[in-house]
């Protein structure tokens, strides 16, 4: 089911699915349905093809139209008639779209677990590990893994280094808010103001650049 469409003055559209359908289900959402199952025989596991409906049926319901997504060779997605940038997440039973007409954009959905708490080195330079609170550190490094991955998806067309060349600034998390981060691998170092929205079993954080 839909879980949220927004659609901000600047052109941005955000949305998310909580992913309840059947495959069947999803599918009776959307008109092309001969394309899509053919698609579909590319994926042999549930979750992927129903990770691949949700995507389809919620950016039908975010523009009101059935639009087509390619996929570039470093897998970043591309709708084919280029009328919007657009980046995708999903995580368990949720998917997630941004999209913006001109500007570039990056999105990221992660479960709050104890993962992340094992995994922290693989993500966040020993600074970035020290500024983590204590007391909420699954929400607030799950949190700036989902940073790092947003602006990835915009910065990361070859491989990066996310430790060392996506930085993140000391920031105090609540139920939501904005993170400052920069990328250190292109000669822009562009920097970053990313939102993000904690729910109780989720992390949600985008940017538009």
């Amino acid at each position: 089911m839909l879980q949220s469409k927004e659609i901000f003055e600047d052109g941005t559209i955000i949305g998310f699915w909580q992913v309840d359908e059947t495959e069947e289900e999803l599918l009776l959402l959307l008109d092309h349905k001969k394309r899509w199952l053919q698609q579909l025989q590319n994926f042999k596991i549930e979750k992927r093809r129903l990770e691949f409906l949700a995507v389809r049926v919620l950016l039908k319901h975010l523009l009101d139209d059935e639009k087509y997504i390619d996929y570039q060779t470093d897998g970043a997605p591309y709708l084919t008639d280029h009328s919007y940038n657009i980046s995708i997440t999903h995580t368990g039973i949720y998917v997630g779209i941004i999209m913006h007409p001109s500007k570039q954009v990056g999105i990221d959905i992660e479960r709050i677990n104890d993962k992340v708490v094992r995994v922290k080195s693989k993500y966040l330079s020993e600074d970035e590990q020290n500024f983590v609170e204590r007391n909420n550190a699954k929400v607030h490094l799950t949190l700036m893994w989902c940073a790092k991955e947003a602006v990835y998806k915009i910065v990361g067309k070859e491989a990066v280094d996310i430790v060392e060349k996506i930085t993140i600034s000391p920031f105090i998390p609540y139920i939501e808010g904005t993170i400052e981060a920069q990328e250190n691998c292109t000669k822009e170092r562009a920097k970053f103001l990313l939102n993000y929205r904690v729910e109780p079993e989720v992390c949600k954080v985008w940017t538009v650049k």
